[in-house]
């Protein structure tokens, strides 16, 4: 059972609602994260407030182009293969990818791409996901947690704690 406090009056949301729109307010939550954390989206030195902003604008479209390749893993993958992609990883790899790119291919050679009308139908270079190297780009897998080592310095004696010794509980 979730309690979810509201200062909402009864008659104005039901208690399925709210907790339906405080379930969506977790997706954006995770979001901002992962624009924040993978795509860095807040840069420091971006001191400026329209900087700054076209940088959360470019992260913001970064986000929607790496929705696009998990909807395209999920769909030729499923569901697991698609959560078990890692952020870091994908986001790393467009990073080196494009960087690569800029060098070794050269401005005249986007010309052609950057001539393509704009909107829904603007044409896109076929992508073959069926073969990909997921494992690649799985998310780390957490090791077994070490066992608590058993205590040796003063193994014999009992901890006394100093606020219970002042209080008189602990003698």
């Amino acid at each position: 059972m979730i309690d979810v406090l509201t200062n909402l009056p009864a008659h104005a949301a039901t208690a399925g609602g709210v907790a339906e729109l405080y379930r969506g307010r977790w997706t954006v939550e995770a979001l901002f994260y992962r624009l924040t954390m993978i795509l860095g989206c807040e840069v420091d030195t971006l001191g400026y407030p329209p900087a700054a902003l076209f940088g959360f604008c470019v992260a913001l479209a970064s986000s929607n182009a790496y929705a696009m390749v998990r909807a395209a893993v999920r769909g030729e993958h499923g569901d697991e293969a698609a959560e078990n992609l890692s952020d870091f990883y994908v986001a790393a790899e467009l990073e080196r990818t494009a960087e690569g790119m800029g060098v070794a291919v050269p401005g005249e050679a986007w010309d052609p791409i950057t001539a393509f009308p704009p909107g829904p139908d603007r044409r896109v270079a076929p992508v073959d996901l069926r073969t990909p190297r997921l494992d690649r780009y799985q998310k780390a897998k957490r090791g077994q947690k070490k066992p608590k080592p058993r205590r040796t310095r003063f193994a014999a004696k009992k901890h006394v704690a100093t606020s219970r010794l002042i209080s008189g509980e602990q003698k």
